[in-house]
């Protein structure tokens, strides 16, 4: 991926989540979040459902664009498909792959 730090991979508490890095002044998070959810779906992004479906694109990366300091500990978490994702102020993109729990 683009922009990321570390290849994705599934965080060690839950084999089901799928986990990317990025640095949010390399690639936005809106991007960032079509690329983890598109590798956790084994599809290309343009397959997925648009992002502005779910949300505003450009609120999410203002949101996280200029994150420091304290702004690093903000996170959202939203439904995409049939995936629960959670995007981090420390440019963390987590992408839940396995079933969703109410």
């Amino acid at each position: 991926m683009s922009g990321s730090d570390r290849r994705p991979d599934r965080t060690s508490d839950d084999p089901d989540t799928l986990h990317a890095e990025f640095d949010w002044d390399v690639v936005s998070p809106s991007v960032a979040v079509m690329q983890t959810v598109a590798t956790a779906a084994d599809r290309e992004a343009i397959e997925l459902s648009p992002l502005i479906e779910t949300l505003d694109p450009d609120a999410l990366d203002e949101l996280f664009v200029h994150a420091s300091g304290p702004d690093r500990a903000v996170s959202l978490s939203f439904q995409l498909d049939d995936y629960a994702v959670t995007v981090t102020g420390a440019g963390d993109v987590y992408v839940r792959t396995g079933p969703v729990r109410s």
